[in-house]
């Protein structure tokens, strides 16, 4: 099919869609349950509006309600949606299985993220057996300048993908957060030179994470593998011994998706071609 050379007509939002999306995403793996009250508060809605929206929720299944509390929560009927995204993603359901192993071995939290937008998404997951550590739920979306497993995304982008997902001013989560592109610039050299990301604390305070590249049969990086936990167990001169583990478990799961090429994995463009 010959598609049209005429530009694609920009169409207005709905804002009753739009909110019904932000009611959607409020919810979360540390916040599964929210009432009217807290839901209106957070995203500045009269409580009548937001009330009116959830019942549509519920009748069409995406949200439930627990008859005890009145709260509400995502319904079965997303799970259903959620099924059809991530089936798509051959990525995870390939992942996954090694996850656990690596978990075994690092004892820390491990995420495969993909890039969606100007945000990186975690898809699949294993979590740490230690009480304290990464959360890392799935779907939690998370910034690309100042996480590992997004470098690792970034690193992977041409330098016009790149523009266009770092045109904006770089947030400050955290006293560390770079935000001098300049800096940004020659970290994601680096990056592309050792194919893996390091980063301390510049999301979060208190954790850091490691990430190498997942790679596809056309060698793409299609995801990053991380390993995040906290910084007291992963600080500098003890996240390094995660270089390896991570680049073993990456090669298995990138070998899944057709990847012939070397096992360093990283096969990233010449750092020359990198520019923001």
């Amino acid at each position: 099919m010959i598609e049209s050379s005429r530009p694609a007509r920009q169409t207005q939002p709905v804002q009753s869609i739009q909110r019904a999306v932000a009611i959607l995403r409020s919810f979360s793996e540390s916040e599964p349950e929210l009432s009217v009250g807290e839901i209106s508060q957070r995203l500045g809605l009269h409580k009548s509006t937001v009330s009116r929206i959830l019942g549509t929720l519920e009748r069409e299944r995406l949200v439930g309600r627990n008859p005890e509390t009145g709260r509400y929560h995502l319904g079965l009927g997303m799970v259903s949606l959620a099924g059809v995204a991530l089936g798509r993603l051959d990525v995870r359901g390939i992942a996954q299985p090694f996850l656990n192993d690596l978990v075994e071995v690092s004892q820390e939290t491990v995420n495969v993220v993909v890039l969606e937008e100007r945000e990186g998404v975690n898809i699949a997951r294993a979590a740490s057996p230690k009480s304290i550590h990464y959360v890392g739920w799935i779907g939690r979306r998370i910034p690309l300048y100042c996480t590992a497993p997004g470098l690792v995304l970034l690193a992977g982008l041409t330098a016009t993908q790149l523009h266009q997902h770092l045109h904006r001013p770089l947030q400050r989560y955290t006293p560390r957060t770079i935000t001098n592109r300049e800096t940004l610039q020659a970290r994601l050299h680096q990056v592309r030179q050792k194919g893996y990301a390091i980063v301390h604390e510049e999301f979060e305070e208190g954790y850091s994470g490691i990430a190498v590249p997942i790679r596809d049969h056309q060698r793409q990086v299609v995801a990053a593998l991380a390993v995040t936990g906290p910084t007291f167990r992963m600080g500098p001169g003890d996240i390094e011994a995660f270089i390896k583990p991570l680049q073993r478990t990456a090669l298995a799961i990138s070998r899944r998706l057709g990847y012939t090429g070397s096992e360093s994995l990283s096969g990233f463009a010449s750092p020359s071609d990198l520019s923001l």
